[in-house]
C-alpha cells in the first residue's frame, strides 16, 4: 500500500486534493511530504505508525490549507512540529489522535490569533486536566478574539 501511495503521489505533480484510510505506515507519509508539494486539503484517517508520519507530511509544505485526521497515532510532538504552517493554514482538525491538552496549550500560547479550541466529551475541570488526551482538537487562524459562544464542552485554549 505505501508504495502504491508513493507512485501516485510521485506521478501526479499537480495533486491538489488527498484523502487517504488505513493500511498505510509512516512510508506513505514520507512520500506525501517528499513529492506532495502542491496538497492543498489533506485527510487522513486509522493511518501511520507513530508521529514521524505527521512530521514527514509538515516537512517543508507550504501550501496546505486544510487539515483533518482522525484515528491516527499522532501526539504532541507531531502536533508541535507544524507551528511554522499554522498561520498559513485555515484549519487543522484531529479526533481520536494522542494529544494531550498540554500540547495543544503549547501551541496556543505560542501561535496569538491562533484560536485552539479543545472539545471534549467529558468533563475538564479534573485534576491532571494537562495530561488528559484530548478528544477533538480543532485550530483556525482568527484577526479577532475567540468566539464567545462556545457551549460547555468546548475550552478555548
Amino acid at each position: 500500500m505505501d508504495e502504491g501511495f508513493g507512485a501516485i503521489v510521485m506521478s501526479c505533480k499537480k495533486l491538489t486534493r488527498l484523502s487517504v484510510s488505513g493500511l498505510l505506515t509512516d512510508k506513505a507519509f514520507e512520500y506525501n511530504g517528499r513529492y506532495g508539494k502542491l496538497l492543498g486539503t489533506l485527510s487522513v484517517a486509522f493511518a501511520a505508525e507513530s508521529d514521524l508520519g505527521l512530521k514527514c507530511v509538515f516537512e517543508g509544505r507550504t501550501r496546505l490549507l486544510k487539515l483533518e485526521i482522525r484515528d491516527c497515532p499522532f501526539g504532541d510532538s507531531a502536533l508541535i512540529s507544524g507551528l511554522p504552517l499554522f498561520y498559513n493554514m485555515r484549519f487543522l482538525w484531529m479526533s481520536s489522535c494522542n494529544l494531550s491538552v498540554r500540547g495543544c496549550r503549547e501551541v496556543a500560547q505560542s501561535k496569538p490569533n491562533l484560536v485552539v479550541e479543545v472539545i471534549e466529551d467529558g468533563d475538564m475541570e479534573n485534576e491532571g486536566e494537562e495530561e488528559m488526551v484530548v478528544d477533538r482538537l480543532y485550530m483556525y487562524r482568527s484577526l479577532v478574539e475567540p468566539r464567545t459562544d462556545a457551549p460547555p464542552f468546548v475550552k478555548i485554549l
